[in-house]
């Protein structure tokens, strides 16, 4: 405004819409909020800027628009936590599966030429003690020593301790840098995933473009966004109170923000700058991406000076570099870390999963234990039946 002022050579004084919406089209052909105050020629233009919508444009005139805005979600980042089940995250599961058919590709191909061998040269229960080797160089055991004289079993058997060490030593590296690593949960990266979690209710600021958009939507997620307008899962807040709710109910995890990314470039730098941390984030996904503008009367005198210096804003990079310095820190919180990293000790709560595996493992080999009890006893008084 007063770049304009100063070009133009004009006066100017700030007008509020009484609902402080910026409007929206009424059944009898009128408009509300700041939409309203232009329609009806109260005032003169206004810098806006105003999503670009034909319906909108039949009341009003738009300059060039200035950028592309979309709607994003605002939601509470979670607290650093440990995932118990990172000890799993260092192979990947292609890797599990490669590792587990070469094991068995080995186990067979040792198997194999040990029955073909012929039956004077081989030593009783050499097939066996080669093929679990394998698995025991796999699980890092000993060895069970055999009287084989044949190379290819020695090289075989070699090859595969060389690529286990190669492949334990790195999961052992990748492992301890895990357990310093602490994962912050950003659950709500698309609007399916608020959709899904009935708890959460979802703020949208009323009299905008994008109610329009929400009632008139055929599919996807803002048409089932749009399904529960006027129900307990949406809350309408004006643009003047995103802040408290943000501060207050959007922080305790209750409740999420739907909202244009031009109304958060003040939110998030002055929550960062008041704690010194960035507690919300933004949602990958963007939604209802569209241009805006600034707007005039129809027909306005100003609109062919206000074209030619939106052209100029623009290209000269003027306006985003007023936008990124209208607020301090305004990037601190644009893309906050998902994983950060700690110095601590190890503790329960890092290793329970680890001692829940151990745990089932041998609880399994009990009951394995216990049935070859059974059974074996079973067998036993069988053969000593027969015999008599």
């Amino acid at each position: 405004m007063e770049m304009l002022s100063t070009i133009m050579n004009f006066t100017y004084t700030y007008v509020r819409s009484p609902d402080r919406t910026w409007g929206l089209l009424q059944s009898d052909g009128t408009w509300t909020g700041m939409m309203g105050l232009i329609s009806r020629e109260e005032v003169e233009f206004t810098p806006g800027p105003f999503f670009m919508d034909i319906t909108r444009s039949q009341s009003i005139d738009y300059s060039p628009f200035v950028f592309m805005g979309s709607y994003l979600i605002l939601a509470a980042r979670g607290r650093p936590e440990v995932n118990p089940w990172g000890f799993m995250r260092p192979l990947r599961p292609k890797v599990w599966v490669a590792v587990l058919t070469t094991l068995l590709a080995v186990c067979a191909v040792m198997l194999l030429l040990s029955v073909f061998l012929p039956t004077h040269m081989q030593e009783p229960g050499m097939a066996d003690a080669n093929t679990f080797n394998c698995v025991r160089v796999l699980l890092q055991e000993d060895m069970k020593r055999t009287k084989s004289r044949w190379w290819w079993e020695r090289v075989m058997l070699g090859v595969w301790m060389l690529m286990m060490v190669v492949l334990t030593q790195s999961y052992v590296g990748n492992l301890m840098s895990l357990l310093a690593v602490r994962y912050i949960d950003q659950p709500y990266q698309r609007l399916e995933d608020v959709l899904d979690n009935y708890d959460v209710e979802i703020i949208v600021v009323p009299n905008t473009l994008i109610i329009t958009y929400l009632e008139t939507a055929t599919s996807g997620p803002l048409h089932e966004l749009g399904k529960l307008l006027g129900t307990k899962r949406v809350a309408y807040n004006k643009f003047v109170e995103l802040e408290n709710s943000m501060e207050t109910v959007v922080r305790a995890g209750t409740h999420v923000i739907f909202d244009l990314d031009f109304n958060y470039i003040n939110l998030l730098p002055k929550s960062f700058s008041l704690t010194g941390r960035c507690d919300f984030y933004l949602s990958r996904s963007v939604y209802a991406t569209t241009p805006l503008a600034m707007v005039t009367q129809t027909n306005s005198l100003f609109l062919p000076r206000i074209n030619e210096l939106s052209y100029t804003l623009v290209e000269s990079g003027l306006y985003d570099k007023w936008m990124k310095y209208s607020a301090p820190n305004s990037t601190m919180c644009k893309n906050p870390p998902r994983i950060i990293t700690v110095t601590t000790i190890l503790s329960l709560p890092s290793l329970w999963g680890m001692f829940a595996v151990f745990g089932y493992g041998l609880t399994v080999a009990v009951v394995l234990l216990m049935m070859e009890l059974v059974c074996g006893g079973a067998r036993v008084d069988q053969m000593r039946q027969v015999a008599t």
